[in-house]
């Protein structure tokens, strides 16, 4: 029976709905870790378990929407709540669950349905949507925002069938076919300029997010060979627009057929995809976390969960809970590191950076957070590479300490040395901006200037609302700085490393 996102709630005095640590009345935290996930909860061991295993399959379920063509690398880190009411301590509003992208990767925030003594069935909308989200930056790192969201809300309705060693893929989503038949949509020359906006009302929100889905639904529905095409191009590396007018060029009337896609009633027929689902075997491992762990993710759900509290009251709240953590456990890892990033001054960054060293020698973790430390103190020394080197050794797989590898031998001009960890954190996260800035700056020390252009151009292209300022600033800097040297940027870029370079996809 399918658990993920189902929670048994027991009627218990002592049972608390909000997501706090045994000590203080809360229930056992647990942490379940699988090929690709690592899954921190406070449910119960067994259910906690099978959800990992649920993710596994999730997982492979989407990967067929490209044919499962690929098979990103690293691990996703997965926060999931008993309850809605547990989230909503974080949040403010109630929401299912979201996703976040943090120094030391993505992060899936999800919270289950509670009923006293009862059970709701299994909604994977959520997990589907926020992990597509994930997946599909590693197959089309150049994807304008409608395409981002249409295809994630396309596969919400993914139908696991264990069972029969199955998957089905592009099951309507009654929601929002029933709030375009109802509201309207928008245009797809609306949804291009999508990206350059910034946040939008609710209602105004829902209906972009619904047109997306709509289209790209109608495009697989109508249009699969051309749509494969556009991807394909994209999985290339691309410029969107320009893809997009080559794999659609001749095509009449979409406005029309569209229409009749929607209003046609019961003579139209709305296609879905079946793919073989491999039974998930993997072994699992599981432990208990310390209370000071669990602090230390209350400190890090309050920085990030979405919401509209003030930064100064996510911080007060996350201040407290890494207060009671370190009291807890003085040499915690986790909390040891919110500490770190959320002190300002560069020396005692470095001081508490080097404790943690000492305490944890062999956490990759607290020799990244070290190297960093150096180099906000202006260190840019052999014990700054000695650090980061003991930081890839220890963490292969994390993009922060590859990519600050490869950062550091771009600010030393030492690109030759810096060309193998460009390359890893690229096919770690190839959609992030920060990495492709760093690859971009290794070619072009290197004197690949056409392939430096192309590839800091991709970095702009990746960026969003919600990136930082400063990194905007930096990316298009030095965007502007290539283009004055090497020439404009080509209109078709190079794909990064790491981009499958993959066959159109199976039906998407």
């Amino acid at each position: 029976m399918p658990v993920l996102g189902l929670v048994l709630c027991l009627l218990s005095g002592c049972t608390s709905m909000r997501a706090i640590c045994p000590a203080e009345g809360g229930r056992p935290w647990v942490e379940v870790r699988s090929p690709h996930f690592s899954v921190r909860t406070n449910l119960d061991g067994d259910t906690a378990q099978e959800a990992a295993r649920e993710l596994e399959l999730l997982r492979q379920g989407l990967l067929q929407a490209w044919a499962g063509t690929f098979d990103p690398p690293g691990t996703v880190e997965v926060i999931v709540l008993r309850n809605h009411t547990a989230l909503e301590e974080f949040t403010n509003v109630r929401i299912e669950g979201f996703s976040a992208t943090t120094q030391d990767g993505p992060v899936l925030v999800l919270a289950g349905n509670a009923y006293a003594l009862s059970e709701a069935p299994a909604d994977v909308g959520t997990q589907a949507h926020e992990l597509t989200h994930y997946l599909s930056e590693f197959a089309l790192v150049r994807q304008p925002r409608w395409l981002s969201e249409g295809l994630a809300a396309y596969l919400e309705s993914i139908d696991l069938r264990p069972e029969k060693h199955e998957v089905i893929l592009g099951g309507l989503h009654t929601g929002f076919l029933g709030h375009v038949q109802r509201n309207g949509w928008r245009s797809l020359s609306e949804l291009w300029e999508w990206d350059g906006k910034g946040l939008l009302g609710t209602a105004e929100s829902r209906n972009y997010y619904a047109s997306s889905w709509l289209w790209v639904h109608f495009f697989i529905s109508r249009h699969p060979e051309r749509f494969d095409d556009f991807q394909t191009r994209l999985m290339s590396g691309e410029e969107p627009r320009a893809a997009w007018e080559e794999s659609f060029r001749g095509v009449k009337d979409l406005v029309g057929e569209l229409h009749a896609y929607v209003h046609g009633g019961r003579h139209v027929v709305y296609p879905t995809i079946t793919a073989p689902l491999v039974p998930v075997t993997s072994p699992l491992h599981m432990r208990a976390l310390e209370p000071a762990e669990v602090h230390a993710i209350r400190a890090q759900l309050y920085l990030m969960t979405p919401g509209a509290a003030s930064p100064e009251e996510r911080f007060h709240h996350a201040e407290q809970e890494m207060a009671q953590a370190l009291k807890e456990d003085p040499g915690n890892v986790a909390a040891t590191l919110l500490r770190i990033r959320s002190t300002a001054d560069p020396s005692r960054r470095l001081g508490l950076a080097q404790q943690l060293v000492e305490r944890h020698p062999d956490s990759g973790q607290a020799w990244d957070a070290m190297a960093q430390a150096l180099d906000a103190a202006g260190n840019t020394s052999e014990e700054q590479e000695a650090a980061r080197l003991r930081a890839v050794e220890l963490l292969p797989d994390s993009v922060s300490a590859q990519n600050g590898l490869a950062g550091f031998y771009a600010r030393t001009s030492q690109p030759e040395k810096g060309l193998a960890a460009a390359r890893r954190a690229v096919a770690l996260a190839p959609g992030n901006p920060a990495v492709l800035d760093t690859w971009s700056t290794i070619l072009f020390q290197l004197g690949r200037c056409p392939e430096a252009l192309s590839t800091q151009q991709l970095a702009a292209d990746t960026l969003h609302e919600s990136t930082p300022e400063r990194l905007r600033r930096t990316v298009h800097d030095a965007l502007a700085r290539y283009e004055a040297v090497c020439g404009p940027a080509s209109p078709s870029p190079t794909a990064a490393p790491g981009v499958p370079m993959a066959p159109a996809p199976s039906g998407l």
